[in-house]
C-alpha cells in the first residue's frame, strides 16, 4: 500500500512538472519565506513567473537564493491598487497565487490597522485587478489553518467547519476566505465568466531559510546553532507541522486542476500533513534537539497576551480524494531536511544550491 501511494504521489508531481513549463504565473508576496521557495520551484519547473511584493528583508531567504535572478520581480505594495493592476494586466498571467499578507501573529496583534489594510484590502485589490485581466484562468488565495473557529476541543478541522478568529491575524485571514467566496460568486463565476477561485489552508510549514526569530522553529534553531538554551512558550500546544515543499506542491496541484476545470475545483482546501505531523511544541523542540545532538536545556517563557488556541489540526481527506494530493514528506523527513539545510548553510554552502538540491530530491530526481 505504501509503495502504491508513493507511486500516485510521483504521478501527481510529474503532472505538475509537465504542466507548469511555460505557464505565466503571477505571485504576490514572492519575497517572503514561502514565496521565496515558490519562486525557486517555479524557476525549476520552467514557468514564466513574475513576483509582486515588498522589498525582501536583508536576512531573508529570497536574497540568499538570489531570487531576483530566478523570476521577474516587481517591488511594490498590494495596498497600491493602481500599481498592482498595472503590473498584473501588463504581464497577462494565466495563474495568480496570493501569498502577500502580514503573517506573524505577534506583529498582527501589535499593528491591527496595517494587518487589516494589507490582508483584507490587499486581497480586494488583487481580485479587482484580476477582474480587469482577461488572461487569468484561476486565482489561489493562501490563508491558514487558523481561520477555523476553535473552542479548544476539535482535533481535526474539515473544510466545512465554522470559520472565526479572535486575534487580528486569524480574523484577517478569515476575511480573506469570505472575500474570495464573494468575488467568485459575484464576479468571477457569474454570467459568462468562469475563472477558478480557491483558498488553501495550510499548517505551520517547516523548511530551511525561515529567519524570523519570533517564530518557534527559527528561534529554536538559532539557539541550537549558538549552543544556547532554548526558550519556548505553550509547550503543550498542539499544532500541525508540514514540509514547505508539501504545502507548495498542494498549492500548485490546486491551481493546475482549476486551470482546466475552474468550476469543479474552485473550493476551500486543507493542505496539511499526515497524522504524524500533529504534535506538541515540546515534541518538535525535542526532535530538533535530537537531530542536532544537542543537550540544550528548555525553559518555558512567560506567555504573550495573545489569544491562541491550544489545539489545531487539519483533516486532508478532501484533498486526497478530489485532488489526488497527499503529503510526501513525514514530519521526521521534513525536520531532517531542515537541519541538513541549516548545517550546510553553516558550512558556507550557497543557499541557492541547497534549495535546488532539496527541490530536486522532492521532485524525485527529475
Amino acid at each position: 500500500m505504501t509503495t502504491f501511494i508513493h507511486f500516485l504521489q510521483l504521478m501527481i508531481m510529474n503532472k505538475n512538472i509537465s504542466f507548469y513549463k511555460g505557464k505565466k504565473v503571477f505571485l504576490t508576496g514572492h519575497t517572503g519565506f514561502k514565496g521565496a521557495w515558490m519562486s525557486a520551484i517555479l524557476h525549476r519547473l520552467e514557468a514564466d513567473a513574475m513576483g509582486y511584493s515588498l522589498m525582501p528583508e536583508q536576512d531573508g531567504l529570497f536574497r540568499k537564493i538570489k531570487g531576483d535572478t530566478l523570476i521577474k520581480c516587481r517591488i511594490a505594495d498590494v495596498r497600491n491598487f493602481d500599481r498592482l493592476k498595472k503590473e498584473l494586466c501588463s504581464f497577462h498571467p494565466e495563474i495568480v497565487i496570493h501569498f502577500a499578507a502580514n503573517g506573524f501573529v505577534k506583529e498582527c496583534f501589535d499593528y491591527p490597522i496595517t494587518t487589516f489594510n494589507t490582508n483584507v484590502l490587499g486581497t480586494v485589490n488583487l481580485f479587482e485587478a484580476v477582474r480587469s485581466c482577461e488572461s487569468v484562468k484561476c486565482i489561489l488565495i493562501i490563508t491558514t489553518d487558523k481561520v477555523y473557529k476553535n473552542n479548544g476541543k476539535v482535533t481535526l478541522f474539515t473544510e466545512t467547519d465554522s470559520l472565526g478568529g479572535l486575534d487580528p491575524y486569524s480574523s484577517s485571514k478569515t476575511c480573506m476566505e469570505l472575500i474570495s467566496e464573494t468575488y467568485k460568486k459575484s464576479y468571477l463565476q457569474a454570467g459568462k465568466k468562469n475563472i477558478g477561485v480557491s483558498t488553501a489552508r495550510a499548517s505551520n510549514v517547516i523548511g530551511g531559510g525561515d529567519h524570523v526569530k519570533s517564530r518557534l522553529i527559527p528561534s529554536v534553531l538559532n539557539s541550537l546553532v549558538k549552543g544556547k538554551d532554548i526558550e519556548i512558550r505553550n509547550p503543550d500546544q498542539k499544532r500541525s507541522w508540514q514540509s514547505v515543499l508539501d504545502a507548495l506542491d498542494g498549492y500548485l496541484t490546486i491551481a493546475r486542476l482549476m486551470y482546466d476545470e475552474p468550476a469543479k475545483y474552485s473550493s476551500q482546501w486543507n493542505i496539511g500533513p499526515g497524522k504524524d505531523g500533529i504534535c506538541s511544541v515540546m515534541e518538535i523542540v525535542n526532535k530538533l534537539k535530537s537531530n542536532f545532538k544537542s543537550s540544550a536545556c528548555i525553559a518555558v517563557a512567560k506567555q504573550a497576551n495573545i489569544p491562541e488556541s491550544q489545539a489545531l489540526g487539519l483533516k486532508i481527506s478532501k484533498a486526497a480524494k478530489l485532488l489526488d494530493w497527499r503529503p510526501r514528506q513525514s514530519l521526521d523527513e521534513a525536520l531532517f531536511d531542515l537541519v541538513d539545510f541549516v548545517k550546510r548553510q553553516q558550512a558556507k554552502e550557497p543557499v541557492q544550491n541547497i534549495c535546488f538540491d532539496q527541490i530536486n530530491k522532492y521532485l524525485g530526481g527529475y
